[in-house]
């Protein structure tokens, strides 16, 4: 359970491969696929069904990857490079969210990267939601990408984070190389243990009247460690001293 990965729902994997080989695949960028750096990322697909086990009676579909458990550091940088086709398909009111930092017990989801404001209501672009039992607030999401920034392009996302349940703790996301987040405060409840997640995950499905339409997302240069040197973002165009100093 130690910073290994592992799909989810687990529940998916009981099920055919006929019905599930299109949800997580590695892909080549001698294919065609969106690679942002190297020759391969990884493609999540998620269509209207694709729910296992709790999901399908929860009202939910997803494919994840989660690894736990990244808290084990007080402090750590965690690092992800997200692509959505120029075809995507947002599905508001319903909820898709593409990354979050998820405790082991039974809490929300304590930092949701999601692709829509409920409170603005409306869909499109990526926005951090910060769960009221860290923040003690109203769950109001904050923008960090606009929805034309979205499609047909990489964007890279940088997390730092001091993990506790003090006040002295700090949520810190960079997009693209810039500042565009900063939460001071607690960021877990005592002796959590806090799961990162990517993927696709649509959740309030009944939100909405149609089958969903089918939501393909590509992941690269996913990179954990406990200092941003040792992310080595040189080769992906980003300088820690840079990053750091804002």
């Amino acid at each position: 359970l130690w910073n290994n990965w592992r799909a989810n729902p687990s529940a998916m994997l009981k099920a055919d491969k006929l019905t599930r080989e299109h949800v997580l695949k590695i892909v080549d960028k001698s294919d065609k696929h969106p690679v942002r750096f190297g020759k391969q990322s990884l493609r999540f697909e998620v269509r209207n069904g694709d729910g296992w086990g709790w999901d399908a009676r929860n009202d939910r579909e997803r494919v994840e990857l989660n690894m736990c458990c990244v808290n084990r550091k007080k402090i750590t940088w965690t690092a992800w490079s997200l692509y959505l086709p120029d075809d995507y398909k947002i599905i508001f009111p319903a909820k898709t969210m593409l990354a979050q930092f998820h405790n082991d017990a039974d809490n929300p989801p304590a930092f949701a990267f999601e692709n829509q404001s409920h409170v603005e209501k409306k869909g499109g672009g990526y926005w951090i939601e910060v769960d009221n039992y860290i923040n003690g607030g109203d769950n109001v999401p904050i923008k960090l990408l606009d929805k034309s920034q979205m499609y047909a392009k990489w964007n890279d996302i940088l997390v730092n984070v001091k993990w506790t349940h003090k006040k002295d703790g700090f949520f810190k996301i960079w997009t693209n190389g810039k500042l565009a987040f900063h939460h001071k405060g607690k960021t877990q409840d005592k002796d959590e243990l806090i799961e990162f997640h990517v993927g696709v995950y649509r959740s309030y499905l009944s939100n909405t009247s149609k089958p969903d339409a089918t939501q393909i997302a590509y992941y690269d240069e996913i990179r954990h460690a406990k200092s941003c040197k040792k992310l080595k973002l040189k080769d992906l165009g980003y300088s820690c001293k840079e990053i750091e100093g804002q």
